[in-house]
């Protein structure tokens, strides 16, 4: 909510200035008008006090029937009603003040004659100002629930929506997102877990390519070396002079055995190769190191697996014994703690998942344990191999590219992978290592 507050401070300066520049062009108007009805009871007083006071309402009289103020001074700046009050009735006279009356007197040689009680409609300028301020708080406040809608309904349902399209293009794990009868993007999780849907399928075709893929070439790679090798063991002979009838090396004959060795080491270099392409591409990753929290690691796993194990029913805490921050591929670790909890969740009992997230001083740990079928021992140092899968893999669902792809990924980082049986806790522990 704090990155949306600024556009919440900029639409309240906005209403001030609006109020403000409300409140000043209202208050230029009224000083106006008050300017225009001075001018007018001038006007009015000298004229009678200059005609004298014996006719003083017959003049005053003549001049409201002739009435041609209101194109000169305005409508609202001429009075509603006049009257004359005499000094002797002054008492009486004074109380017609109140409800926007003026008092003007008329004198004659400086004696004070009488009154001229001038009466205006009230004054509507503040009531107009306090209208036009109630309305400009009253938008205001819309405007920021209106704010507060779009952010709750659109922004932050978006912003946790974002990073969807990038996991599952990057054939990073994601989970289906829950269906949705939001109005604004529910065709839109619909239609991502479509997407989501149709490249897992296409990725599980890809791999079982590339899985068939490799073992062909593994085959051939293998079917090649043993005859090569035994062309060595020929040149070999050869040079040695084993097939000559004296048992004497030929010189010519070393020769010829020397080319036929080195054309059989490129044919072994070139199978090497031909085996490291075929793998190559399997995991695709670069890292890019930068500093951030171990808390960070902890509140993504949060993120990823709070609901979907609750919903599984599958306990399982994180143990965050250090919260320094660690230089390294935040993406990176994330994709191995990805993996091993897959690999917690698939092969577990269900009984309990544990990560553990610490520092030592050589590095930095991060550790996932689950209590489920155990890995036998003879099958421990292959379980990181690519596409292997081990005995106990076969009712699950899965590629063998797992555990690779976090070794593959804790390697890139300058860490390593093991895996143990911890027979204390009767838990498998995945545990990974990186360096300081």
């Amino acid at each position: 909510m704090k990155k949306y507050l600024s556009k919440y401070i900029l639409l309240f300066i906005i209403c001030v200035l609006l109020g403000l520049g409300v409140f000043l062009f209202l208050s230029k108007t009224s000083d106006s008008s008050k300017g225009q009805r001075q001018t007018l009871m001038n006007r009015v007083t000298s004229e009678l006090s200059s005609k004298g006071s014996e006719n003083i309402e017959s003049n005053l009289n003549a001049m409201l029937s002739s009435n041609k103020w209101e194109e000169e001074y305005g409508k609202e700046n001429v009075p509603t009603d006049i009257r004359y009050v005499t000094v002797e009735g002054s008492k009486d006279g004074m109380t017609e003040l109140a409800g926007g009356s003026s008092v003007w007197t008329i004198t004659e040689d400086g004696a004070v004659k009488g009154f001229l009680v001038f009466s205006f409609d009230d004054d509507h300028s503040l009531k107009t100002l306090m209208i036009c301020e109630v309305s400009i708080a009253v938008v205001f406040v819309i405007t920021v629930l209106f704010f507060i809608y779009i952010d709750r309904k659109v922004i932050m349902p978006f912003n946790r929506l974002s990073e969807y399209p990038e996991r599952i293009a990057k054939n990073e794990n994601a989970d289906a997102l829950p269906e949705s009868k939001n109005r604004y993007f529910g065709r839109y999780i619909w239609g991502m877990n479509m997407l989501r849907d149709r490249l897992s399928g296409d990725n599980k075709k890809l791999r079982q390519m590339e899985k068939e893929q490799l073992t062909l070439v593994s085959t051939i790679a293998h079917g090649i070396k043993t005859p090569v090798a035994n062309i060595k063991l020929y040149s070999e002979a050869i040079k040695s002079g084993l097939y000559r009838d004296d048992g004497i090396p030929d010189k010519k004959d070393s020769e010829v055995a020397d080319k036929i060795t080195k054309n059989a080491d490129d044919i072994t270099a070139l199978l090497q190769e031909l085996l490291e392409s075929a793998s190559k591409g399997v995991v695709v990753f670069e890292p890019k190191k930068e500093s951030f929290y171990l808390t960070e690691i902890e509140e993504f796993i949060r993120r990823e697996y709070d609901n979907r194990l609750s919903v599984m029913r599958i306990p399982y805490k994180i143990d965050l014994r250090s919260k320094v921050m660690i230089n390294s591929d935040k993406t990176g670790i994330a994709r191995i703690l990805t993996q091993l909890m897959e690999n917690a969740i698939k092969y577990g009992d269900g009984r309990g998942i544990t990560v553990i997230i610490d520092k030592n001083e050589d590095g930095y740990i991060f550790s996932v344990r689950d209590k489920g079928s155990r890995i036998p021992e003879g099958e421990m140092p292959y379980i990181f191999n690519s596409f292997w899968r081990g005995s106990n893999a076969s009712e699950v669902e899965g590629n063998g590219l797992g555990l690779y792809e976090a070794s593959f990924i804790a390697r890139k980082l300058g860490g390593d992978i093991v895996a143990r049986y911890l027979e204390e806790t009767e838990e498998t522990e995945l545990e990974v290592f990186l360096p300081l």
